[in-house]
């Protein structure tokens, strides 16, 4: 498997790592507002007073960042490269402690790796750290409850309740795990390993104004409308799983020879299929759709393809061709292609910082209060992709002015002048304060 290692470091190297923290980008403004009044005040970490998410882990991330690195972007990005590197290692751990080879947990750490679905955006984006941080710590706590270390498995749960809420569905997935093996009655132990963390979860987060499926906006509130949820199956179904089917198919190509489900592997998907579906419980029922939603969910389909591969591997006779050197090269020559895809989202990170460094170097004329306009490329909506709808957010959290954001198409600027006090075009990448 040395192939596979290889690759990754080399694709890794060459996707990721000129591209992390090349900017902030539409929430990673809320996160560091919400970060700085954590470090003023420590107890709106657990106890926020604003309405939102209630993901305390990742706001510390990020108080942790801010205090190394201000508003020094490429640091933060390290820390989502990190999590990613991480969260590889996690799946080979849990891959080991579900009792299967290390050649095995090498594959399956290699196909979650290069998923192109989400972990793209978990990484470039530095709010995206909130799929990774949820993986990594299921990912070990999954590996530490099978291998019945219930208190490592509890502070784990709970590190993972406190990054995202998919993770309610955790608890409810590793006590089935004991079912599908065939451990009925419960532990007790394993039983507290679940529910305390859940319970302290579901208490802390009571005393605050989290959103709840009540309180949502209309596109994080649950819908039962069938077709939506069909879609929503079918996408997530593909962001998680098609690489892993594809590798599968590879396999079957490369060893001559199909899948074969024994009784020792039965359980195993078993398990990986209720991941799938526990980890999805929730956001399958949501209107909005997040490629970052398919990260956690698509650690099962890895080890499940990964599974499935070894098994033909061991039944082959006469293979057609080496699978790992074969999948090394179609990474690697897949490299462009993933660059690509990131072109925009890095190009919105670049924007955002230049047009914050150019107000930087404008502040000391610039009035307090009024409107600053963003006239966006006709070309493509980089202001827009950088800020979204969090333009005042951002410009009031990094320079501490009551200022307005308005983002203008360059092409059909609004007739309203009321207030303005600066202007800003992009154009084909270039910023200026003067019109193009």
């Amino acid at each position: 498997m040395r192939w596979l290692s290889i690759a990754w470091i080399v694709f890794v190297a060459a996707v990721y790592g000129p591209d992390v923290g090349r900017g902030f980008i539409k929430d990673d403004f809320t996160w560091i507002r919400a970060a700085r009044a954590a470090t003023a005040d420590p107890i709106t970490l657990i106890r926020p007073r604003d309405a939102g998410f209630y993901r305390p882990l990742v706001t510390l991330s990020f108080a942790l960042d801010f205090a190394a690195r201000g508003w020094q972007p490429r640091g933060y990005g390290w820390t989502n490269l990190s999590l990613y590197v991480l969260c590889t290692a996690a799946v080979a751990l849990l891959t080991l402690a579900l009792g299967l080879a290390p050649r095995t947990a090498v594959l399956a750490a290699f196909l979650w790796a290069v998923n192109p679905h989400g972990l793209n955006m978990s990484i470039l984006w530095l709010s995206g750290r909130t799929a990774t941080l949820l993986t990594l710590f299921s990912l070990l706590a999954a590996a530490a409850f099978v291998r019945a270390w219930y208190g490592a498995a509890a502070v784990l749960i709970a590190c993972a309740l406190l990054s995202k809420e998919e993770a309610v569905a955790l608890p409810f997935i590793l006590l089935a795990w004991i079912w599908i093996k065939g451990g009925s009655p419960l532990p007790w132990r394993a039983i507290a390993a679940v529910g305390a963390p859940l319970a302290g979860y579901l208490t802390l987060r009571a005393l605050t104004p989290a959103m709840t499926p009540a309180t949502a906006p209309a596109f994080y509130r649950f819908t039962a409308d069938p077709l939506l949820v069909i879609r929503n199956a079918g996408e997530y179904l593909d962001r998680s799983a098609t690489l892993a089917a594809a590798a599968l198919v590879l396999a079957t190509f490369a060893y001559r020879c199909r899948p074969r489900v024994d009784a020792a592997a039965r359980p195993l998907l078993a398990m990986m299929a209720l991941w799938w579906l526990g980890m999805f419980a929730i956001t399958i029922w949501l209107p909005v759709r997040s490629s970052l939603y398919a990260v956690c969910p698509s650690a099962a389909a890895a080890i499940g393809s990964a599974l499935l591969i070894d098994r033909m591997r061991a039944a082959a006779t006469r293979p057609l061709l080496p699978l790992a050197p074969a999948l090394a090269v179609l990474l690697a020559v897949s490299i462009p292609i993933y660059q690509i895809r990131d072109d925009l989202r890095v190009e919105a990170a670049r924007v955002s910082q230049r047009t914050l460094g150019e107000i930087e170097r404008d502040l000391p004329a610039l009035p307090r209060t009024g409107v600053v306009v963003l006239h966006d490329d006709p070309d493509g909506s980089v202001f827009r992709e950088a800020f979204g709808d969090l333009g005042s957010e951002a410009m009031r959290t990094r320079f501490g002015r009551g200022w307005d954001v308005r983002i203008e198409d360059a092409s059909h600027p609004s007739a309203g002048r009321d207030g303005v006090i600066a202007d800003y075009w992009i154009r084909r990448g270039t910023l200026s304060r003067a019109p193009p």
